[in-house]
């Protein structure tokens, strides 16, 4: 059986509808989320407070914040693309 690879939108609504308290996530921080080819993170949150604090957090303050609507829900998320920033992130949930 072939494991499909979910869009950021699917793997957001699936997470939504399992969880009963969904909390911000780092998509991407495996090493296995790209865009265009390149190893990237992508920031995900449910208000905009929350997407807010994560780009500080995670020193992304200038990226764009996109908001996203797919079926029944609206999130917000941030991409990181900077190479040295998704390595950073990357290592440090590694541990």
């Amino acid at each position: 059986m072939d494991k499909k690879n979910l869009s950021e939108q699917e793997w957001v609504y699936n997470y939504l509808h399992k969880c009963n308290k969904p909390l911000p996530l780092v998509l991407g921080s495996r090493g296995t989320w790209g865009i265009n080819g390149k190893k990237a993170i992508i920031l995900v949150a449910f208000t905009l407070p929350d997407i807010s604090v994560m780009r500080v957090l995670h020193n992304v303050r200038k990226n764009p914040i996109r908001e996203m609507k797919y079926r029944d829900i609206v999130y917000y998320a941030v991409n990181m693309v900077d190479q040295k920033q998704v390595e950073y992130v990357i290592d440090y949930w590694k541990e």
